[in-house]
């Protein structure tokens, strides 16, 4: 599509600087955009000794993990408008972000949250008038299966 705002790389920059500086959760865990790929971007997290859940037996809080999924799936999507629903500028494609909303969130968890770092990724599987529905996926470093995920979103709120 010669109008994909989700390859402009002002795009990419913005998104960046939402996900890892202006969301303060997601700046307290320190998820960081791997992948602008709009048919499957990548979030990473690094294991840390404050994010562990059991701590005796060193695994990820599973809060954690829903919220990585849930942050992976609202990128998807957002990555997925700019494709399909590009904006004028960068600017208005971003606002986007501000008006979507988690409406439904579902997150099977496969295996302990073992590893040294984490990846997030998410696929769009419908993208309607108002609400999107993405399936979400957690692996570790070693590529073994955390959790899954599905949910679905509002999309364009008011804010």
């Amino acid at each position: 599509m010669a109008n994909d705002m989700s390859q402009n790389p002002e795009f990419q920059s913005l998104l960046k600087q939402v996900v890892e500086q202006s969301i303060p959760f997601c700046r307290l865990i320190g998820l960081q955009v791997q992948s602008f790929a709009s048919d499957r971007p990548e979030l990473r997290l690094a294991m840390r000794n404050d994010l562990l859940g059991n701590f005796a037996q060193g695994m990820l809080h599973g809060g954690v993990i829903a919220s990585v999924l849930d942050s992976v799936a609202g990128v998807a999507i957002l990555l997925r408008l700019a494709q399909t629903q590009p904006r004028e500028d960068a600017y208005a494609q971003i606002r986007e972000f501000g008006l979507m909303s988690t409406i439904d969130l579902r997150i099977d968890y496969l295996k302990p949250g073992k590893g040294n770092a984490f990846i997030a990724t998410a696929e769009v599987t419908r993208l309607g008038k108002r609400v999107a529905n993405v399936l979400m996926e957690l692996r570790n470093e070693e590529g073994e299966r955390i959790a899954t995920g599905a949910a679905a979103f509002m999309l364009h709120g008011k804010a």
